[in-house]
Parts: C-alpha cells; structure tokens; sequence
C-alpha cells in the first residue's frame, strides 16, 4: 500500500511539473523591440531569445514564399516602415497567406531561430488579428 502511494505522489509531482513547463507563457515583445535588442546587443539578445517561444506584436509590411518554399509574412513596427521580423509559418499553412495584408497589426508566437539584420522565427502561427 505504501508503494502504491508513493507512486501516485511521484507521478502527481511529475505531472505538475509538466504541466508547469508547458503551461508558462511565452514572452510577448514588440517587433521593434525584438529587433533592437539584437542590434544593440546580439550576444544577450541570443541568450535571452534564441530557441525560445515568444509572442511578436508588429504591422505586416510582406508576405510571400521563401527560397526555401516556405510561407512567410515580415513584421515592422510601422506601415511601410523597414523589416523587422521575418515569421517562417509552415509549410501546410501556405493558404494562410490570403489572410494578411500590408498594414495589418498582427501577433505570431514563433520560435526566435536567428537574430541578424531581421530577426528569423519559425514555427510562426497567428494569435490575433486586428
């Protein structure tokens, strides 16, 4: 009987836990804010950013296909104003490009995957339009 109850308190916990890890949200940041803190500073920048998730607010300055045959739409901070942020969204979701257009405020979550002159996130998928 003791182990049985041992087992379902380490199981309880194990489960917690996950439910911890996986239930955090992800950081919401702006795109020019993203954007800046790699300029200013790429090395805290990439420890602070890369691989994670994060949410990204900006305006749609593009969209498109990459080189690499991926549906893609760039964030600014403004309309018309320098790109920013490049969302990689998958590959299945290339009809989703009909659904934004320039000008429009948008927020992706998206894993940050380079910080150069554009910062690259992958994985990209909408969480609210406006």
């Amino acid at each position: 009987m003791q182990r049985v109850a041992a087992a379902f308190v380490v199981v309880s916990l194990l489960l917690m836990g996950s439910i911890t890890i996986f239930g955090a949200e992800p950081v919401a940041i702006s795109a020019y804010d993203l954007h800046k803190a790699g300029s200013d500073d790429s090395r805290a920048a990439e420890a602070q950013y890369l691989g994670k998730t994060v949410l990204v607010k900006g305006i749609v300055v593009s969209k498109g296909i990459s080189k690499y045959l991926t549906p893609t739409v760039t964030l600014s901070s403004s309309a018309g104003g320098p790109e920013l942020i490049i969302c990689v969204l998958p590959r299945l979701d290339v009809a989703k490009l009909s659904n934004f257009e320039p000008g429009q405020s948008v927020t992706f979550s998206g894993k940050v995957y380079r910080m150069s002159e554009r910062v690259v996130m992958k994985e990209c998928t909408t969480t609210e339009n406006h």
